[in-house]
C-alpha cells in the first residue's frame, strides 16, 4: 500500500478542521455569556446597509486582504495561511454555535444568509491569497493583486447591503 506524503492542502484544511472542533468547544463552554453579547451585535448589525457603514467595512476587508497578501510574500507564508484557516474555521463554529443556540434549527439558515453573499467573495480571494503562499516562487503580482481587491470590495458591498436583506427574513 502507498501512503500519500501530506501536502499543503491537506495541512489548510486539517487547521481548519480543528479550528471548527476548538470554535465548537468554545461556544459550549463560554456559550450563555457570549450569547448575551451576540444579541448586541445581533441589534448593531440587523440595521440596512449604508455607505457609512460600508466605508469602515471596505478598509477593514482591503487592509485584511493586503496582510493576506504580505502573509503570502513571507518564508513562513503556509503556516500563516494554516493559522488564518484555523482562525476562519474557530469563526465560523463559534457564529454558528451561537446562532443555532439562540434561534435554534433557523441559525443555519441565518448563518448562511450572514456568510454566503460576501463569503463567496472573500473565499474566492483568500483561496487564490493561500495558493500564492503554496507556491514555490514567492512573487509580487501587483496587479493580480488589485484584481483581488476590487473583489474584495464587491464582497465588502454584499456584506454591507445584501446581508441585512437576507437576514431579515428571519
Amino acid at each position: 500500500m502507498k501512503t500519500r506524503k501530506w501536502g499543503y492542502p491537506d495541512w489548510l484544511a486539517l487547521f481548519f478542521v480543528a479550528g471548527v472542533l476548538l470554535g465548537t468547544g468554545a461556544a459550549r463552554l463560554f456559550g450563555p455569556s457570549v450569547l448575551r453579547e451576540q444579541g448586541t451585535a445581533a441589534a448593531l448589525a440587523a440595521g440596512s446597509g449604508s455607505w457609512e457603514l460600508y466605508w469602515p467595512v471596505l478598509r477593514h476587508r482591503l487592509l485584511q486582504t493586503a496582510a493576506g497578501w504580505m502573509m503570502g510574500m513571507t518564508i513562513c507564508s503556509a503556516w500563516l495561511f494554516c493559522l488564518a484557516a484555523a482562525w476562519a474555521g474557530i469563526y465560523a463554529a463559534v457564529v454558528l454555535s451561537l446562532l443555532t443556540a439562540g434561534r435554534g434549527i433557523l441559525g443555519l439558515p441565518i448563518f448562511l444568509c450572514g456568510l454566503l453573499p460576501h463569503g463567496l467573495f472573500y473565499g474566492m480571494v483568500w483561496w487564490i491569497l493561500a495558493a500564492w503562499a503554496g507556491g514555490e516562487e514567492k512573487r509580487t503580482r501587483l496587479l493580480p493583486f488589485l484584481l483581488l481587491e476590487a473583489f474584495t470590495a464587491l464582497g465588502a458591498g454584499a456584506q454591507v447591503w445584501l446581508v441585512p436583506l437576507l437576514t431579515a427574513w428571519f
